[in-house]
This record gives structure tokens, C-alpha cells and sequence, in this order.
């Protein structure tokens, strides 16, 4: 396989860190081409836990691709605050307060696009009422004036849901997934209701999970599905907004948006729906024909599964992967390996991460054969890796 680049810009990679570790200037959670290809966009830390006399110089930077050169930093915590503030964060088994820039996206291209925060799901954090549903899915700034403002979704979530946040269940929106060319986004609500009663105790629950399309240039609602599932764990949408594949409660599915129509990949009896640790997204192909994973290719039409061919010995699928990105040409995947390091504090007060690297193998999707990439050791001692690539499939950023 050849790569025409490979491109290196800062220390791209994070520390495993505890809820009361010092984040640093350079942390890189998150890495984005531009729609074009000639700029990048990375998501780092809040400015929340920044040790002392550290200049927070701003949690989102565009770089020029060729060159690596910063263009543009921007975001800090009253950035955050603004839009989640301390009251709202991701949901889960636990549910997290939002304190740096991962979820950052950029629409478009530099200057022209908008940069957006677009976490996978938000719930309410504290004040644990039965007001629970978020009136938002995230934030947006402009280059020009850099101000934040909340992405509103307060005209869908007018009905509330009975259950009582006490026991576990609760209103909340997720998954928040946009499409590959960030030019739509596919938004689930979800209302709990109480099915069920012993005595005065709630002892069974349903979600009615909504679906809804939003189109992320203008902000607005574009189709609208209800009753999607009664809980979704994974969700993807395609470039042109017209399709969206699902994982629920219910089924496995591909749904037709222009016509309704469900292509149903599985079905599950009897299920139970728990809010996962995490949400997970679908890969569609560029032109949204199938739908892809490490281990096949599925014809969204005919139905056919076309299992990928692995090479003998080395090329085998590893056994810990940490993240995947498909090349819009199907030609190969880029797949993380973890690796384990320890943290240990320094001299300085602050947590430092030690040990082996993670790994970025490109796997060919047609011979199966895998090629590691040179990643130096100075680099990524230690650290953890988040990679994207281009949109034309000729460089990875790592």
C-alpha cells in the first residue's frame, strides 16, 4: 500500500488520566480533515486542569495539512460553559461532564466552514428532576467572531418522559452522529416511560426513541422519523442525508429516508434496552450502498454479506482495537492498537504516562496485508493515538 503522506503535526496522543490529573497544552483528543483536504482540525483540552502559569493558547487548532503549520487556535473553558455549562454531559452508566474539545468537528472548510461540538449523547447532570431532556445536541463558532452558541433542538423535545432519574432511567438525546462530510447529522431522542408498577415502585421501563435529521450548515430539522426504536446503541448516516443505519433495541436496520423503507439486517426477540457505556457509529460507504466494518462488507440492496479477505500469519485481525477509519475508497482501514501504559506522577506534581505506544496499521481491505506505520518512539512513548484521512484516501493524519 502506498500513502502519498504521512503527516505528523504536533504530539498528537493523550495520557491515561485520573479524574484529578493535569491536563496538557498539547494533549490532542480528537483529529478532522477539512471537506478540502488542505487543513485539519484538533480537539484538545478545556483549560480545566492545565497546571499553574500554563497558557491555555485554545482547545481547537487548524492546521495546514501540507505544511503542519498552526493557523488558527480558538475554544476555551468559558466556551464550554456556555454551552453545557456543569449541567449537562455525555450519558451512559455514568454520565460525564464535558471539559475539553474532543467532540469537535468542522463543517466545510477552513475559513469558511463553522466549527462545531457534537458529543455522541447529552443528559442532564445534576439538578436530577424529572425536567431531564436537553433542549440542545451541542454548540457551534463561527471564525469570524469566535463566539459559541448552542445548537437548539428545543422545538423536538417538548415531551418529557415519567421516569424518575433515581432509578437509572431518564430522558436524554444520543446518538449524535454526523455524517462523514459533516454535512448532516443524525439525532435521536429518547423518552422514558414507566410500563409497569409494584405497589408504588416503577419496575419496568420503555424508551421511544425519535429520530431526527438535522442539516448542519443551517441548523434546521430537515426530516423527521418517530418511533425509530425503543433504544438505539449505534447509529450512521450518509453523506447525502437520504439513509441511516441503526442498532436498537428491536432490529438491526437500514432506513430509506426518501421512501421509508427498512432494509433489515437482524432482529432481536425479547431484548432489554441499558443506556451502553458508549455509543457506537455505522460506517457507510461514500455512496452509501453498504455499509462496512472490519470484517465485511454488506450490499445495503441485495443483502449479501462479502466477507473481507484476511492474509496468513501477521494480517490477522488483532485482538484489541482501540478505533477504525474506513478510506472513502474502501481501499484500506486504519486501525489503533493500544498498547498498556503505566502513570506515574513526577517531580512536578502531574501524572505521566510510561510504556509501549499504540500502533496505526493500515489494513488492505482487498489482500488483506497490513503495514505498520512508522511512527518514531520519541513520538508516542507512552501515549495513545487518534488518526483520521483525507478525503481523497492518499494521507492519514496521526
Amino acid at each position: 500500500m502506498t500513502l502519498s503522506t504521512l503527516f505528523k503535526t504536533s504530539l498528537l496522543s493523550f495520557a491515561l488520566l485520573s479524574g484529578i490529573a493535569a491536563a496538557d497544552e498539547s494533549d490532542i483528543y480528537s483529529i478532522h480533515f477539512s471537506e478540502d483536504g488542505k487543513h485539519l482540525i484538533t480537539g484538545g483540552a478545556g483549560g480545566f486542569t492545565l497546571a499553574e502559569k500554563v497558557k491555555h493558547s485554545g482547545g481547537i487548532k487548524i492546521w495546514n495539512s501540507e505544511t503542519g503549520k498552526l493557523v488558527e487556535a480558538m475554544g476555551q473553558r468559558d466556551d464550554l460553559d456556555s454551552i453545557f455549562g456543569a449541567q449537562y454531559g455525555r450519558v451512559g452508566n455514568r454520565r460525564w461532564g464535558i471539559s475539553n474539545f474532543k467532540d469537535v468537528v468542522l463543517t466545510g472548510s477552513y475559513p469558511d466552514g463553522k466549527v462545531l461540538l457534537l458529543p455522541s449523547s447529552l443528559g442532564r447532570m445534576i439538578d436530577n428532576d424529572h425536567v431531564q431532556l436537553p433542549d440542545f445536541i451541542g454548540g457551534y463558532m463561527d471564525f469570524a467572531d469566535k463566539h459559541a452558541a448552542r445548537i437548539e433542538l428545543s422545538q423536538l423535545t417538548k415531551s418529557k418522559g415519567d421516569c424518575d432519574p433515581k432509578t437509572g432511567f431518564y430522558d436524554y438525546v444520543g446518538p449524535i452522529v454526523p455524517s462523514n462530510n459533516r454535512k448532516f447529522a443524525a439525532i435521536v431522542v429518547n423518552t422514558c416511560k414507566v410500563t409497569a408498577m409494584k405497589g408504588d415502585q416503577p419496575v419496568n421501563f420503555e424508551y421511544r426513541s425519535d429520530l431526527h435529521i438535522m442539516d448542519l450548515e443551517k441548523f434546521r430539522i430537515v426530516r423527521s422519523i418517530p418511533k425509530l426504536d425503543a433504544g438505539v446503541y449505534a447509529l450512521g448516516i450518509t453523506d447525502d442525508g437520504k439513509r441511516v443505519g441503526f442498532v436498537g433495541r428491536d432490529q438491526f436496520a437500514v432506513l430509506d429516508l426518501d421512501t421509508d423503507q427498512r432494509h433489515v439486517v437482524e432482529t432481536y426477540q425479547d431484548s432489554e434496552f441499558m443506556i451502553p457505556r458508549q455509543f457506537s457509529t455505522l460506517q457507510f460507504s461514500k455512496d452509501g450502498s453498504k455499509l462496512i466494518s472490519l470484517r465485511n462488507i454488506y450490499d445495503i440492496e441485495t443483502g449479501v454479506e462479502q466477507p473481507l479477505k484476511w492474509a496468513e500469519g501477521e494480517a490477522k485481525k488483532p485482538r484489541r482495537i482501540s478505533s477504525v477509519k474506513v478510506a472513502p475508497d474502501l481501499s484500506y482501514f486504519a486501525i489503533v492498537m493500544p498498547k498498556r501504559s503505566l502513570v506515574m506522577f513526577g517531580d512536578d506534581g502531574l501524572p505521566h504516562s510510561y510504556g509501549k505506544a499504540d500502533k496505526v496499521i493500515l489494513l488492505d481491505t482487498k489482500s488483506g496485508e497490513r503495514t505498520e506505520l512508522e511512527i518514531t518512539k520519541s513520538m508516542t512513548e507512552g501515549k495513545r493515538c487518534v488518526t483520521d484521512i483525507s478525503p481523497d484516501s492518499k494521507r492519514v493524519a496521526v
